[in-house]
């Protein structure tokens, strides 16, 4: 297995949002449309060769609206309604967007960076210490109800 190199090089095209880039560096470009890409590098990109002719139809419009040199294509897929009835990004997103990150790149969302150590209502007490051991516990008969 190759290993990641420290930025990925895009080759654009004559059509927005979509490049040329050794995504599985082998030396090989593929085709490739990006449909996010982030600040460490790291792309969200759909590989355009094994795709349907039908979703390549479908893809080749988005990339060629109105708004498509303005707006990310991750956009422009969240307000297109497919002949299915699915959003576009739904329906690209589930079934062909891949990820590829560089060298080096940092995966941020989740890290202990981010979170709080005091989380409201949190508290260092074990987990289950608020509860009871049933077999010590009495039925009290006037209540109904155990005590400890």
């Amino acid at each position: 297995m190759s290993q990641a190199k420290d930025t990925i090089e895009l080759h654009p095209t004559k059509l927005p949002h979509i490049y040329h880039c050794d995504i599985s560096d082998t030396g090989l470009l593929r085709e490739i449309a990006v449909v996010k890409q982030l600040k460490d590098g790291t792309l969200y990109y759909i590989d355009i060769e094994p795709l349907h002719p039908v979703d390549k139809a479908r893809l080749k419009k988005a990339v060629m609206s109105q708004y498509a040199k303005e707006r990310p294509l991750w956009e422009i897929l969240s307000n297109i309604t497919l002949s299915n009835g699915m959003n576009a990004l739904d329906f690209f997103h589930s079934n062909s967007v891949k990820v590829k990150r560089p060298k080096g790149a940092k995966v941020t969302t989740g890290s202990l960076e981010s979170i709080s150590a005091s989380l409201p209502g949190a508290s260092d007490k074990m987990i289950g210490a608020d509860f009871v051991n049933p077999a010590e516990a009495q039925l009290d008969q006037s209540s109904r109800v155990f005590n400890t």
